[in-house]
Order: C-alpha cells, then sequence, then structure tokens
C-alpha cells in the first residue's frame, strides 16, 4: 500500500513564521556572535529556493464531525487507522516502476502556532542549531557542510510539524519526507485548481531492507457517517476476512445527516 505526499502546498504558513522568529531573535540578541551565527541562518532561509519537502497529514481523532465534513463524500466515508511501524517507512517509489528510493524524513505530532506567538517555534529552532553545531565541517554530498545549509535543512524539516492554531482541533501528526541536497527521487505531477502539483509515493510498511512487515498495516477502521451503516461494517469485515487479516471496524459515533 502506498501513501501519496504533497509537496507545492506545503509550509507557507510555518516557514513564514520561522522567518519572522529568526528575525526577532536576531534583534533581541545581545551577543554579536550569536547574532551573526543567527543572520547567516536567517539569510540562508530566506534564499530558499523552492520546498523539497513532502507531507502527509493524518489524525489521532478518526471519528471526528468537521473532518467528515470537509474530508469525505456527503454519502459517506471510512477513517483508517495505520500501526506506527507503517508509517515509518521513508520508501519513495519510483513511476517507471524501478527500485524505490530511501529518502530522510520523519513522523511528527504537529504543534499549533497561535497568531504571532512566534517564540513558540524556539525548541525546533534551537534543536535546528544544535544541530548544525554539531555536524558543522563534516564531510557532506558537496564536500564539507556549512553551519547554515543544515539548519536550513533540519529547520525545513521541523517546520512541516507546525501549523495555524485554527486546525487544532485536527490533533495531527504528519508525515515528512526530504532530500535536502538533491532533488527528490520518484516526483510525480498531477493537476490542481490553479497549477501543477508535485508529489510522491510512499510504499508504507517497510524495514530499511525494504522487506515487507509480517504485520498488516491497518489496525482499525472507521465507517463514517452513512444511510447504510451496518452493512458497510458487514461489507468492511467480508473484505479483510477475504485476504486473512484482523481488523476492527466500527461505526461512527456520529449520525448521518444529508440535509
Amino acid at each position: 500500500m502506498r501513501r501519496i505526499l504533497s509537496g507545492i502546498a506545503i509550509l507557507p504558513i510555518s516557514w513564514d513564521a520561522v522567518e519572522k522568529r529568526l528575525d526577532e531573535c536576531i534583534a533581541k540578541e545581545r551577543s554579536t556572535q550569536a547574532a551573526a551565527v543567527l543572520s547567516e541562518v536567517a539569510a540562508a532561509v530566506k534564499e530558499r529556493k523552492f520546498s523539497n519537502e513532502f507531507v502527509t497529514s493524518f489524525s489521532e481523532n478518526g471519528d471526528d464531525l468537521s473532518q467528515w465534513r470537509a474530508y469525505c463524500a456527503s454519502e459517506g466515508g471510512v477513517s483508517l487507522g495505520f500501526s506506527n511501524e507503517a508509517l515509518e517507512s521513508r520508501w519513495i517509489a519510483d513511476p517507471a516502476g524501478g527500485r524505490a528510493s530511501w529518502v530522510g524524513g520523519s513522523l511528527m505530532k504537529v504543534r499549533y502556532l497561535d497568531k504571532g506567538n512566534y517564540a513558540a517555534l524556539d525548541p525546533a529552532i534551537d534543536k535546528a542549531l544544535n544541530m548544525a553545531a554539531q555536524l558543522e565541517g563534516r564531510q557532506g554530498f558537496f564536500g564539507p557542510t556549512q553551519h547554515k545549509d543544515v539548519a536550513r535543512a533540519a529547520l525545513s524539516l521541523l517546520a512541516a510539524s507546525y501549523r495555524h492554531a485554527a486546525f487544532r482541533h485536527e490533533c495531527e501528526w504528519r508525515l515528512v519526507v526530504n532530500k535536502p541536497h538533491k532533488p527528490m527521487p520518484g516526483q510525480r505531477f498531477r493537476p490542481g485548481k490553479s497549477t501543477l502539483i508535485p508529489y510522491v509515493e510512499v510504499d508504507l510498511n517497510r524495514n530499511l531492507k525494504f522487506e515487507l512487515s509480517e504485520k498488516y498495516m491497518l489496525r482499525k477502521v472507521i465507517v463514517g457517517p452513512t444511510p447504510n451503516p451496518e452493512l458497510s461494517v458487514e461489507a468492511l469485515l467480508g473484505l479483510f476476512a477475504s485476504i486473512g487479516e484482523e481488523v476492527e471496524v466500527h461505526q461512527s459515533s456520529i449520525p448521518f445527516r444529508n440535509w
């Protein structure tokens, strides 16, 4: 099973917040040396030409009315509960059917930013700066690594774990994959409403050797509000039984309305 990760709608709000918080930190910093380091990182962030991160979102709440309304057809839908192990895969499928490519990335709990509260980004900025300090000068793909480039790469990944507080009710986790120093392999493109949208497909439930886990990736399925909930549950149980898998299947607690 594969999961599609989109790459163009990622992080404009979070990335802008990172830039603003770096500027705030520079203005408040009393140490000339520390301010110079922050300024170098801020300049590298602002020079960032394009996004090379691809993101897909999950929710801790599998039965939420607002999400059924936003993401499912009015006649019904399902909420899929994945195992954590299934979402640890970083294998990008090759559109031509060749060998998949392993890339960087992480499964991260989303933190929500109230408007103007850019100080909430400090843990991510500190983590990126500490990582950059530890890796500076080590041999990379294109020679010794530079502090500003490592910090920018780390921030590009960490920024994905932040979102506007208006979406707090969605209780998100995000699977983020990235390739900081090279173009992302396996890119595909689909038409959006106003532009082409780049995306990749991740082969889920595979380990570092590309071996498929013996455990099935789905743990639980919730059938959304529908005029035929009992039939829907029975059909899904039959589907999983036909492939020899035991998966919990439940009806949504939310009544069906099609007014």
